[in-house]
């Protein structure tokens, strides 16, 4: 019986999302039908632009794997240096108060403010994209683990306290499942945010990435192959997402689907 609800309810899921994908497709078509073929492309035209781009080894080398690169690195210097003060802010409200003007700095700058100042910083190329995705990425990991740790039950740091439970036993058991779920979540935030600002970063200032093709494509009016690029953006923040974070999820045993 509990079988056939769950094939049932995985049918119910997969037909939601086709409805959901071909409505959004009919609703794409329509608008590039009022809109016209300069300001936005129709499905088909993106799907030819996609694949006439794709083709092309060289977009693969000097556009997809500089702005993957580029993401999963400061997207994994944003995660470590947010993790670490995360914690350190959720154990001790003390340093929360002190990261505070810093961590709302972070989180309320425009993107293209922070481009033009990372540009500034460190010039042009990979080094400016590495930081902008960092500093965007931090604060929601920041606030994911701050928050996860300040929500545990006191009584249960007062139990573990007396019972003088190990600090391993103490991180598996209990401060593992509180952070577990806010930071899966807040690591699929980030990491969209990330390629985000990624994009534009590449778009003002880069020579190679998924921007760059962008940028191209703009001063040449190619809409289809404008709208393909950012496709492919969002392609690539799928496959991030349903490889590395539901491996994360599934390690830390984090309920509900991706």
């Amino acid at each position: 019986m509990r079988n056939n609800c769950r094939m049932a309810n995985t049918r119910e899921r997969l037909f939601c999302r086709l409805l959901g994908y071909l409505c959004f497709l009919a609703v794409w078509q329509w608008a590039a039908t009022l809109g016209g073929g300069l300001a936005l492309a129709s499905p088909l035209e993106t799907w030819r632009a996609l694949a006439d781009m794709t083709a092309h080894p060289d977009f693969w080398t000097h556009g997809m794997l500089p702005t993957m690169s580029r993401v999963l690195t400061g997207f994994g210097l944003g995660l470590a240096v947010g993790g670490a003060l995360g914690c350190v802010a959720g154990i001790c409200p003390a340093a929360g108060f002190i990261l505070l003007p810093f961590r709302w700095v972070l989180s309320s700058v425009p993107g293209v403010v922070l481009v033009i100042l990372a540009m500034l910083w460190c010039g042009v190329g990979s080094a400016m994209i590495i930081l902008i995705v960092a500093l965007t990425s931090a604060p929601t990991i920041y606030m994911a683990l701050q928050e996860g740790l300040r929500a545990v039950d006191p009584a249960l740091c007062e139990m573990i306290r007396v019972y003088k439970v190990g600090v391993y036993k103490q991180l598996v058991d209990l401060y593992l499942p509180a952070v577990s779920a806010p930071l899966v979540s807040a690591c699929v935030v980030a990491l969209g945010g990330g390629m985000r600002v990624a994009i534009l970063g590449e778009t003002l200032g880069a020579s190679q990435g998924l921007g760059y093709v962008m940028a191209l494509s703009r001063a040449d009016l190619d809409t289809p192959k404008l709208y393909a690029v950012a496709l492919v953006s969002m392609l690539l923040v799928s496959v991030i997402e349903a490889t590395f974070l539901r491996c994360l999820r599934k390690k830390l045993g984090c309920g509900g689907k991706l």
